[in-house]
């Protein structure tokens, strides 16, 4: 019995790393949302709409995508929320930075979601330290 209660436990924290690792693919794939947003607009306006537009360098898209997915994703990682609800609030802040960065030239607009990610972190912060 010891033998199986132990694989049965192995087994459960197996099967927690995998479920792990496919949340960590969706939020890399969120985190390079900008990037691939970028290129998809290019090819739209380009090959299908055949205009010239001024769209960004795409190394400028993927170091403003890093600045500003990286923090959010480590705040986002500390903060106590459900993982849905992370979820959710990484592609509502995504989707604004997309929007900013990308889309419409207000860049520094672009980075506006880090505040109130870092002001929940911060009143979250006492119940964070309890926990660990």
């Amino acid at each position: 019995m010891d033998v199986l209660s132990k694989l049965q436990e192995k087994n459960k924290i197996h099967s927690k790393h995998q479920r792990n690792a496919s949340w960590s693919a969706v939020w890399v794939f969120l985190l390079m949302s900008p990037l691939l947003y970028s290129y998809g607009n290019e090819f739209y306006f380009s090959v299908i709409k055949n205009i010239q537009i001024e769209a960004p360098h795409p190394f400028i898209v993927l170091f403003g995508s890093l600045c500003f997915g990286l923090p959010l994703l480590a705040i986002g990682d500390c903060i106590l929320f459900k993982r849905v609800k992370k979820l959710l609030l990484l592609i509502i802040a995504e989707a604004w930075f997309i929007w900013f960065w990308i889309v419409t030239p207000l860049s520094w607009l672009a980075f506006l979601p880090l505040i109130p990610a870092f002001v929940i972190l911060q009143i979250q912060l006492p119940k964070i330290r309890t926990h660990k």
